[in-house]
Formats: structure tokens, sequence, C-alpha cells
């Protein structure tokens, strides 16, 4: 018996190395090319239509020996990769939102032992060090999440901006259909205060406006109200219900306890009540609300400028709306812009991808945080798609002209990994986005940035107050309260007095006491004056 197994033990281990061997041939294509299966989690993103065979993918093919095939997310992106970690999905590489619900999930995943360590490879591949260094982390993703990780460095952080001139000024504010201004006699650029936009709604408002025989609304929004949160900062130096107000002497408050925000809701109230506001801005979808901007039937909104254009391009109406004040912020400023700069994308590697295909990642990251790399990402093959005059990218304007009747046309030629290509250099070393020395949305921006941001943007200093809220001891009772908020606010904005509304506040005010937000307000404001240095101002974008 003795002598029977040892001669099957050679034939036994042979077995097994063949099966070893096999399975290692199943991580590589027959070409000796790795494919990687990505989860590209952002809701309504799309790639080239042959994700495999176009001619970016080909020159990364050329550059890694790696493969990407990508798989996009509909829907919420953080039931998604709440989805992937839960089922024990396949993938060889994440990328997704660098905030929110999204980073709270990969951080608990690596904290679990569910991604791979990258600290080796941050240590080998020098692009891939510029990544996670501090300074390339908004201070409240860096706090919040990135110092949270446990035993290693699980994330890497892309788009943020490498230089001042990268940081995107998104334009948030007020726009108006400067027609419509005119017929009722104001010019956009003279309204600033809360009392003058009143003042000027109503006017449009008692000119009884028509388009088709449809009323014309005074103010708009798009689909569920947004972003007619923005309208709070010319109250309160943060937007939003549960951000916190903190005044030169560290003296906190969170919003919602504050008279200022109080303010606010019931001034949306006056809006609402009074008919200056679209009465379904709140309820109607993202493509009813569309479809009433381009018919004329929206004479003022809030909105970002990029996605707005977009908007009034596909109806024709580009020329029509131009910037509505700037208006003032809390303190009467009106052109104070401090944005919070951040990256967008946090990328991993689930521990379901083989090292093998580690190491793949890694080298293809490497590569596509390179210059070369993120030129090719984002802007395709040179002397193909765009040619390089004085240092900077000039698009071909065969290709200009054929992204403006197919915006899917430089996509489909493989440009469709920008998420993947390190620090955002769009300006500082491509000198603009593709096709901008073309493109008449680039000069009207140009023109809005100096009506609405004429000093320019800076990024906002000091420490997330919200740090500090995450890691007391009442966060959970009251961030219980935090999520039905939102749903207060609108209830109180839909009162039928204002009387009724400010019952609504008081009582979720009531229910926040004796969830303890005063000791949570009390420890900010102690760091505060203890010389902790926190964000005090952020303004939209």
């Amino acid at each position: 018996m003795k002598k029977a197994w040892r001669l099957a033990l050679p034939f036994l281990l042979v077995l097994v190395l063949v099966g070893l061997s096999a399975c290692k041939k199943e991580e590589t294509n027959a070409d000796g090319s790795i494919t990687l299966k990505v989860l590209h989690n952002w809701n309504g993103s799309s790639g080239a239509e042959n994700m495999l065979d176009n001619p970016v993918a080909e020159k990364i093919l050329e550059e890694t020996g790696v493969r990407v095939e990508f798989e996009y997310t509909t829907g919420s992106e953080t039931e998604r990769i709440t989805q992937m970690f839960a089922t024990g999905e396949e993938f060889d590489m994440y990328t997704g939102p660098a905030w929110g619900g999204e980073s709270e999930v990969l951080l608990k995943a690596a904290n679990e032992g569910q991604l791979w360590d990258l600290t080796e490879y941050i240590e080998k591949y020098p692009n891939l060090a510029e990544l996670v260094k501090k300074e390339n982390f908004a201070e409240s993703l860096y706090d919040n999440i990135i110092s949270k990780q446990k035993g290693g460095q699980f994330m890497l952080h892309a788009n943020y901006p490498a230089t001042d001139a990268d940081v995107t000024n998104w334009l948030y504010g007020l726009y108006v259909n400067k027609e419509i201004a005119s017929e009722v006699g104001v010019d956009p650029q003279t309204v600033h205060s809360p009392e003058e936009l009143y003042d000027f709604l109503k006017k449009i408002k008692d000119a009884n406006l028509e388009v088709n025989g449809n009323p014309i609304y005074p103010l708009g929004a798009l689909g569920g109200g947004w972003p007619l949160d923005i309208m709070s900062e010319m109250f309160v130096p943060v937007a939003g219900s549960t951000a916190w107000f903190i005044d030169d002497d560290g003296n906190t408050r969170l919003n919602f306890m504050t008279e200022e925000y109080e303010n606010y809701i019931l001034y949306m109230r006056k809006l609402l009540s009074e008919g200056l506001l679209d009465p379904e801005v709140y309820t109607h979808t993202d493509t009813i609300a569309k479809e009433k901007i381009a018919q004329g039937r929206v004479a003022a909104l809030p909105n970002q400028f990029p996605g707005l254009w977009t908007e009034l391009v596909k109806a024709g109406l580009q020329d029509k709306y131009v910037p509505l004040g700037p208006m003032n912020d809390f303190n009467g400023d009106k052109y104070r812009t401090e944005v919070n700069v951040t990256g967008n994308n946090l990328i991993a590697i689930p521990k379901t991808a083989s090292k093998e295909k580690l190491e793949a990642a890694m080298k293809l990251m490497n590569f596509l945080a390179s210059d070369e790399g993120y030129l090719l990402a984002n802007y395709g093959i040179e002397g193909v798609h765009y040619e390089m005059k004085d240092g900077k990218v000039e698009a071909k304007k065969e290709w200009v002209d054929k992204v403006q009747k197919d915006p899917k046309a430089l996509t489909n030629e493989g440009v469709m990994f920008g998420s993947l290509s390190g620090l955002n250099r769009q300006v500082s070393l491509a000198g603009g986005p593709f096709g901008y020395q073309y493109d008449e949305r680039y000069k009207v921006q140009a023109e809005f940035e100096k009506i609405m941001t004429p000093d320019g943007i800076k990024a906002t200093t000091g420490k997330d107050p919200n740090v500090v809220f995450n890691e007391h001891p009442k966060y959970e009772q009251i961030k219980a309260i935090f999520d039905t908020m939102g749903d207060v606010v609108l209830q109180a904005i839909h009162a039928t007095s204002e009387g009724k509304a400010k019952e609504l506040i008081n009582g979720t005010r009531d229910a926040l006491e004796k969830a303890g937000i005063h000791e949570v307000e009390d420890e900010i404001t102690k760091q505060a004056k203890s010389g902790t240095e926190f964000m005090r101002y952020r303004t939209s974008n």
C-alpha cells in the first residue's frame, strides 16, 4: 500500500501543478495581455461601443500589456458598491465617488480586509505616490476617510487638481433669461440681496408673462429642486441644514438651530406661497424640469454653468441666459468664492482580484497617471485627435466637429479612462478641455467668470467640523434626526402659514436638543477657541 502511494505521489503532484498552471493561464490572454474587469461606479456614465478594440485601448495595451473592460453603474452609486461587497462580485478594480456613502463603504471594506493593500506599489511607482500625498486630498476626505484606514493604504485618489489653475470653477449661481429681465426693466447685474431678488421676481410675476399659452415661472430649478439650496448661502456661510455656523470667535451652532437658516426657509416659503417659485419645483422630475426650460417657461434658475450650457444648447437658448447678480453671501460679499477643492475618484482593488491582476492594475495606473497617460486618457492620440502647439493640446478641428455632431465620437475612440488618470492637469498640462479653442461655451464661460468670480476662486482651509461630529458619542442619535431634516425643510417651505413653518422647525429643533446637539456644538466651539482651525466658509462648487 505504501509502495503504491509512493508511486502515485509524483503523479498527483503533476496533476496539482498542471491545475495551478491552468489557473494561472486563465489570468492571461492568448497574446500575453491581462484583462481587468473594472466597476466604474458613476451613475449614467458610459464607455466606447467596443471597449477592448479602439485606438486608445490599443495604445494602452501596447504600453502596459493590460486591457480594460468597464462595467457602468445605472442607479445609486452607494447601493452599487454596497452590493458589490455584500455579494462578493468579482471585479479586478473599482473607481467611484470620493465622497458620501460610497467612500464610507469603501473605508469599511478596507478595514474589513476586502481590499488589497497598495503600499508596496505606492513605494515602487512614483506616479502612484503622488496620488496619496496628504496635500492631494481635500482636508475633509483625508480626515474622514483616508486617515481612518487601518494597517495600510487601500485607496488611490484621482483627479485632484495638480495646480491652482486646474481647480474647476463650476460657476454655481443664479441665471436669468436676459430678454425677460429686459422686459420688466431690470439689469440682471444689479440684483444682489435677498430683498432685491424678491422684488425682481415679483416684477416678473406681476407682468403675467406667458409663452405658448403657458405661464412663465419667475424662479425654477431642475429635478427635485436642485440646486435651490445654494440660495441659503445668502443667509449662512455654508449651505445646508446640517452644516455648521462658526463665527469669528469660534462659537458654533448647527445651521438648522440658527435664526439665519430659519430666515432662509421662510424666505423660500414666501417665494413659493406668492407664486414666485414654480409650484412643482420640489416634485417635478429632471425631464419635466428640462422641458420647462427648453420651452422658455423659466425666467431664472440656480445651476452650475457647464450643466446649464448643455441644456441651453439643446434648446437653442444658449444666447438667452446670463448671470443674475451675483448674489451677496451672508456677509454681503457678492464675489467671495471659496470652494472645497477635491478630486472625484477613489480607486481600489478588491481582494477578489488575483495578485497578478493587482500588479497589472498598478502598472496600468502608473502609466495613466503619467503626463503621457493623462493626455492619452483624456484627449486621445497625438497626431490623430490633437496636435501639440506651444506645449499645449490643440484638438483637430475635424474631431471637434465630430464631437459636436456625436458627443460620443471621442469616447468611442477610447477616451474613457479619465477617472484613472491621476492628478487633474487639464489646464497646467493640456491648456484646457478638448476643443476649447473652438467651442463657444468656453468663451461664454470666460465672460461669466468676469461677472461672477472676478477675484478668482480660492480653496477652503481648515478641518471639517463634521469630523468632530462623526466621532462624538451622540452621533447616532443626532444622525437619525439629520436623515429626516431634508423632509422637514421641504414641509416648512410648503407650510400653509409662517406660523406652521416655525412649528415644524421648532419641533425638529426640540428633537435635536434632546438628542444632544448642543453638546456637539460645545465641543466644536471648545476646539475652535483652543486653536483648531475649522472650515468656516464654503461656496458651492
